[in-house]
């Protein structure tokens, strides 16, 4: 997971949750808007990242000291996560926990605050939620969770008012609020979440708005669900290079398999090694010193790239040059039969 990275572009849905989040903290009554800064985090885990498993899953927020508190979150989860409709398990079951660290008394100190359950909620008749969880924090700090999707139903999201009338008077920042959703039901063992059946680097993104100001900012961090052998952070089955670390998944020729394992990223028949040791671009196809049968760098192999190493044939390299000796894989440090048979083996075919 990479954690509290920015999101770049703002869905349709997104920005109309600005405006409502916005339109809160107008209705809150706060003339003054505190100068304070707003810079929250967001930090995901899942118990168990194999796919289709019942995985607990947690969810930290945080903003650092000097900062505004949080007023609410909104968390938007992709659809794949399999989330049960709250009326499919009973009302007083136990779906996960809630935990929070804040200053309390704003005198310096970070105080951890005594959790609470996350309890299932009846659903009325006329609310259209797909469930409703309450916990309640430091004994009398109530948050009710309330688990939707939304209007575009890619996306499950899960929102929560922190600044409410149960909220602790006096409190400052640093505040974190940790959500551990179960992956079953207490004691009833139903369904409460389980991850995606397909294995994939998914990202979460969590939209909170400022306390005491009208920030709204965007956070995400992603997880990877199926085995991740490397450890890189991509699922195996979408790992360009399941058994080598690559972050980046650079794939400079398009190929199904990534620069850090790819032995030929050009596909230009010359594996990486061979190229390095020639001196050629291992990454470009065609070009000054990127194609080793191509010697005198005219886009062909032909008589003259031949000509040249009959020239030499015979001599180590050094002092042969190391340009000459394209073959075998990796290059034997001679200028002989082999690299003349390689040429000729591409006789008359030009670089692309």
């Amino acid at each position: 997971m990479t954690g509290n990275t920015p999101v770049a572009k703002l869905k349709g849905l997104r920005v109309a949750l600005v405006v409502v989040l916005v339109a809160a903290v107008w209705l809150l009554g706060n003339s003054t808007a505190s100068a304070a800064p707003f810079t929250p985090s967001f930090y995901l885990t899942v118990s168990n990242a194999n796919t289709g498993v019942r995985a607990n899953t947690t969810m930290v927020h945080s903003v650092p000291a000097g900062n505004n508190l949080i007023d609410s979150i909104n968390t938007f989860i992709p659809i794949d996560w399999q989330i049960a409709a709250g009326d499919s398990y009973p009302v007083g079951n136990i779906v996960g926990q809630v935990s929070a660290k804040a200053d309390k008394g704003c005198n310096g100190s970070v105080d951890t605050l005594t959790p609470g359950n996350l309890i299932n909620q009846a659903l009325e008749p006329t609310d259209p939620s797909q469930a409703e969880w309450l916990a309640v924090v430091d004994g009398t700090w109530q948050m009710l969770f309330i688990v939707d999707q939304t209007t575009q139903p890619r996306e499950w999201q899960i929102a929560v008012t922190l600044a409410n009338a149960s909220m602790p008077a006096n409190m400052c920042a640093p505040e974190e609020l940790t959500v551990s959703i179960s992956g079953s039901s207490s004691p009833a063992a139903a369904l409460v979440i389980a991850n995606p059946t397909h294995a994939n680097t998914y990202i979460w993104d969590d939209g909170l708005l400022s306390y005491g100001g009208s920030q709204v900012i965007f956070v995400s961090d992603d997880v990877v669900i199926g085995m991740d052998t490397d450890s890189d952070g991509w699922a195996n089955t979408v790992d360009n290079c399941p058994s080598v670390v690559n972050p980046d998944q650079l794939n400079t020729d398009g190929d199904s398999i990534g620069d850090a394992c790819d032995p030929d990223d050009d596909n230009d028949g010359f594996s990486d090694a061979v190229e390095t040791a020639v001196g050629t671009n291992p990454l470009i196809r065609c070009g000054t010193n990127a194609w080793p049968a191509d010697i005198n760098n005219d886009t062909f192999s032909d008589i003259a790239d031949i000509s040249a190493l009959t020239g030499v044939f015979g001599q180590s390299v050094p002092p042969a040059p190391a340009r000459y000796n394209v073959a075998p894989d990796p290059p034997d440090t001679f200028v002989d039969i082999t690299d003349v048979s390689r040429l000729t083996g591409l006789f008359g075919q030009r670089c692309s």
